[in-house]
């Protein structure tokens, strides 16, 4: 748990502007330096791919274990609250992303927008645009998308280690490392 006057990292995923899944995690372990100097842009590439391949998926796992040998399907659970709507409200409520064709130059580009970005104290340090062919609707329940949102920010907290233990050495060799500075 995340206090709520620290200093935080997000690394969130959208469809659009609705928020899919997002990862967030201290900042404040790390130092300020190394906070203010993160640099992913080598992940995102791969990350985007990722998150394209696991968006398009056919099938996918939409329940989660509760403990005391409980399940819940939360796709099922999300269309139980629908159907118990009135007929002309549930039209309204159903999750139906559109493809988009953009055109560009000589470049078209097709799918569903969503977005990345991560996001220092809820400012964004970069953000991703990226379009899904086939996108499937039920990802927006899908325990896969969360694994995937998950593995990338472990990915991106190992850079920022990397980046913090780089930052210390050289502070350390050149004799200005205090501790107390962090």
């Amino acid at each position: 748990m995340v206090e709520k006057d620290s200093n935080t990292f997000k690394f969130s995923l959208y469809q659009e502007n609705l928020l899919l899944c997002e990862r967030i995690f201290s900042a404040d372990c790390y130092n300020p330096q190394a906070r203010l100097s993160v640099n992913i842009r080598d992940i995102l590439p791969k990350a985007m791919v990722r998150l394209q391949k696991v968006l398009s998926k056919k099938n996918y796992c939409t329940t989660i274990d509760v403990g005391d040998n409980k399940e819940y399907d939360l796709y099922e659970y999300q269309q139980k609250l629908i159907d118990s709507y009135p007929k002309h409200i549930r039209e309204s409520l159903k999750y139906d992303p559109q493809n988009m064709v953009i055109h560009v130059d000589d470049l078209t580009i097709r799918g569903v927008e969503c977005k990345i970005g991560l996001y220092y104290n809820n400012k964004p340090v970069v953000e991703r645009v990226f379009y899904v062919i086939g996108f499937n609707p039920v990802a927006r329940w899908s325990t896969n998308v969360l694994d995937v949102v998950n593995d990338i920010a472990y990915q991106i907290e190992s850079r920022i280690i990397e980046s913090d233990t780089k930052y210390e050495w050289d502070c350390f060799e050149r004799g200005t490392y205090h501790r107390n500075q962090i």
